[in-house]
């Protein structure tokens, strides 16, 4: 297993999202995890020439579903560029458990050499990994589709990969449909960790603009994880 885990970008818009920069640099620091922000790549970074150069379709214009997109790229190229055997990318309002490290060190051992392969580390799609392909002491399986974009390792020959294939196509959907597309291309490895030691706090309830408005839907999806979580064991 390694002894060191890679670096740690974490995805983030300069201004506006103050809220969770606070509470990245909480837990981080709680965790006693260094890490990065890649803050280019917001909105007003947008120029025609970045447009023109990554992205079609509906994806071809100022929004946030682009911007995100642009900042996962960046997170690729900053991986490329510094010769990083893989880093973990991380979106600015993920919330990680205490097993984070251990399960993320574990789950990168198991990768084959060389793979194009992203590991998911969340369960805020309500995936998990099915009991009875579950092996004691292994942390990695093979998934069938993605599972969001908000906790992934990425190896340095996934974001050559992801580079590559969006330069020379053009990325028209968001960065979570793209990976699947890539996935059921053949050309990307897509894992899950088990356990999931992720969540967006988009989902669960630690950042709603309205706690009211959302309370329900937070308690809806809190439930229906539950109930997953009991679906998966019984599989």
């Amino acid at each position: 297993m390694t002894t060191e885990l890679p670096r740690i970008f974490v995805l983030h818009v300069r201004e506006g999202y103050e809220d969770r920069a606070a509470h990245i640099d909480s837990m981080m620091a709680r965790l006693g995890l260094s890490f990065e922000y890649i803050l280019d790549g917001d909105k007003a970074d947008l120029t025609p020439e970045i447009l023109d150069h990554w992205f079609a379709g509906p994806m071809k214009c100022v929004q946030g579903a682009t911007s995100c997109a642009f900042k996962h790229l960046l997170a690729c190229q900053k991986i490329v560029s510094l010769g990083l055997p893989g880093a973990l990318v991380l979106e600015d309002d993920i919330v990680l458990t205490p097993r984070y490290e251990e399960v993320a060190m574990h789950s990168i051992a198991e990768l084959p050499a060389g793979e194009p392969a992203i590991i998911s580390y969340e369960d805020t799609r309500l995936r998990f990994v099915p009991r009875s392909k579950r092996r004691k002491g292994r942390f990695l399986y093979p998934g069938d589709r993605d599972r969001f974009t908000g906790a992934l390792y990425v190896s340095l020959n996934a974001a050559k990969l992801i580079l590559s294939q969006a330069e020379k196509y053009k990325m028209d959907c968001p960065i979570d449909i793209y990976h699947r597309r890539l996935l059921d291309s053949g050309k990307l490895k897509y894992y899950w960790s088990h356990p999931c030691t992720a969540s967006q706090g988009s989902f669960n309830g630690l950042f709603t603009t309205s706690i009211d408005a959302n309370r329900g839907k937070v308690f809806a999806w809190k439930a229906k994880r539950l109930y997953r979580r009991l679906l998966y064991f019984f599989r």
